[in-house]
């Protein structure tokens, strides 16, 4: 029937404009909005930008065979390498570090990234940006000089005067950096002509993070007096923080936490607001003086995770105890620590049923304990509850029942802990 046609015709198209409505409304707000250029974007507004990759730090050890007779300077931006199977991971240090005479090794900070520099020359168009080839920049890495005259990084031009030497980077949807300098009311303009080499790292994000002990090829060869001076390099803690670019859940969730902080630290909220909006910071907890009597008052203690887990590198908490001084109320000290990571272990009789691979039924008990337990599913101070674990144990494909021995009830984790998985101990059978 050819009327049944078209009306069914009819009902399809107002089904799919009706879809295109209600998409685009969507769009229209933070909490619905589905594509990255549309959350930036609406980000952008109340002054909150989504993090770019951000790069892994640590602790490089220097060492010499044997004292020298003068102290020995490791520049800034030296270089090393970890090589693994899968890909080489290079580290820079971020300040310079001096082993003396009498000492034979030195620790120094490190950022893990190559570092790249681009030039370009200004054409004196007040709306033309710099679109830079890297895709991979680690977040707060860039570097602009405009001939030879180092220009600082904002995120607004809100507070700049017509000679303020700024640029802003914005990034894209597709991983694509723009350096936008001002107008000349807000911000200065580059001269027409004028030489502009911009700086940066690109990083491995979350594969930058890697265990102590693997970073041992020394890159940057480092002279004392005209000579080659042979240097050991390794990482003696692990390497942490190290982050992919933000997820659209993170910036929905962090966003509004830090427009209500006003970008300022004076309740626990604000503080793990900041905190946890700190590039490289997973997850922390904020004791005062209300959880802890041995906690003075106007003082504040924040346990800190890194992306990835692990502990915190010096150089991250360094950064972060800076970002949060400036946030401060002036009479307040804030108090900085690592994690502790509470191993709970597991050991139980699982029962599977007729016909299924032992083995094959052990292994996916191990890795739904793994799961469980991952990093990302746990936060501080959160118990671990008997029955979630039995739940869990019980759902497991090919387990009829299990016998729980260790733990026997729910598991009470500390303020400044975090739960992971210890030892396991599993008696399967049928």
């Amino acid at each position: 029937d050819l009327g049944v046609v078209l009306l069914e015709l009819f009902c399809g198209i107002g089904d799919m404009l009706a879809y295109y409505l209600d998409a685009q409304a969507a769009e229209a707000f933070l909490p619905t909005a589905r594509q990255r250029q549309n959350v930036i974007n609406l980000c952008k507004l109340i002054s909150y930008r989504l993090d770019g990759p951000v790069a892994a730090t640590t602790s490089l050890r220097f060492s010499l065979a044997a004292p020298l007779d003068a102290d020995l300077v490791i520049p800034a931006g030296t270089t090393c390498r970890a090589r693994l199977e899968e890909n080489d991971i290079v580290f820079e240090t971020t300040e310079d570090a001096t082993i003396p005479r009498s000492r034979t090794s030195v620790d120094a900070g490190a950022r893990q990234g190559k570092r790249k520099t681009e030039t370009f020359t200004a054409d004196g168009d007040t709306g033309d940006p710099i679109i830079l080839a890297g895709k991979e920049i680690a977040h707060g890495s860039i570097r602009v000089w405009v001939q030879a005259q180092e220009w600082t990084e904002v995120s607004h031009f809100q507070e700049s005067g017509s000679d303020s030497r700024h640029f802003m980077a914005e990034t894209d949807a597709l991983d694509i950096t723009r350096i936008v300098f001002g107008d000349g009311l807000r911000g200065a303009v580059p001269d027409s002509g004028a030489e502009i080499r911009v700086e940066y790292l690109e990083t491995l994000g979350a594969e930058g993070n890697l265990g102590p002990h693997l970073v041992t090829e020394l890159l940057t060869a480092i002279y004392l007096e005209g000579g080659l001076v042979p240097l050991a390099v390794t990482n003696p803690v692990p390497a942490t923080g190290g982050a992919d670019r933000e997820t659209l859940e993170h910036a929905r969730r962090q966003a509004p936490a830090e427009v209500r902080s006003l970008w300022k630290a004076v309740t626990k909220e604000d503080y793990l607001a900041l905190a946890e909006g700190f590039p490289g910071v997973a997850k922390a907890q904020v004791l005062d003086v209300n959880d802890c009597k041995n906690i003075r008052y106007y003082q504040v203690n924040l346990a800190v995770a890194p992306d990835g887990g692990g502990p915190p590198s010096a150089l991250l908490k360094q950064d972060l105890a800076e970002y949060l001084e400036s946030r401060k109320v002036i009479t307040v000290e804030i108090n900085l620590f690592d994690p502790v990571y509470r191993p709970v272990s597991i050991d139980a009789e699982v029962f599977a049923y007729a016909g299924e691979d032992l083995d094959l039924v052990r292994s996916r008990v191990e890795q739904a304990l793994a799961d469980f337990f991952a990093f990302d599913r746990m936060s501080f101070g959160a118990p671990v509850h008997f029955s979630d674990l039995v739940a869990l144990l019980d759902g497991v494909r090919g387990v009829s029942h299990v016998r729980m021995y260790t733990p026997t009830q729910d598991v009470d984790i500390r303020a400044g802990q975090i739960a992971a998985l210890g030892q396991v101990n599993l008696e399967v059978r049928r």
